[in-house]
């Protein structure tokens, strides 16, 4: 099955509301390069992570402004060729971005707007409070402000 046939399946079945391809083709995008190796409950973190920030005010008002405004998901600026290779993989990423964006799924992360993998420490994080840890991934609460935070330690 081609990458076409998949977001086409995932669209066409009749089931929940109509989705507008692009956006749905994005938030999969950001759900496989950012997450496919993840457990489910990750790649629904990653999208609840994009969803989130479409409802807040610093991003862009839809899934493919978040996914594509500069520097903020890893992929869209360091992989040059955007398609995605392992076909299961992106199956499985287009079915978690339909269902997230129609409502299927509560949001793990709690609301977080940020997060990163656990193998690195970037800056930005001592402003924000952990909100969750899943898989490989660290979820952070952002209140709009660049104040620094005293961290607890996270809970999963």
């Amino acid at each position: 099955m081609t990458l076409g046939a998949i977001l086409a399946l995932a669209l066409n079945s009749g089931y929940g509301p109509e989705l507008d391809k692009k956006h749905v083709e994005c938030m999969a995008k950001n759900i496989y390069f950012e997450a496919r190796s993840e457990p489910i409950e990750g790649q629904i973190a990653v999208a609840h992570v994009t969803m989130n920030r479409v409802a807040h005010s610093e991003w862009g008002d839809n899934i493919c402004d978040v996914v594509y405004e500069p520097k903020q998901f890893s992929w869209t600026h360091m992989i040059k060729d955007h398609t995605p290779r392992d076909l299961e993989s992106w199956k499985t990423a287009v079915i978690v971005a339909r269902d997230v964006m129609i409502g299927n799924t509560a949001d793990p992360t709690e609301g977080a707007t940020f997060y990163h993998a656990g193998y690195v420490n970037p800056e930005w994080n001592q402003y924000m409070k952990v909100s969750k840890i899943i898989g490989q991934h660290i979820f952070y609460y952002w209140d709009g402000q660049w104040t620094l935070k005293k961290q607890k330690s996270p809970s999963n």
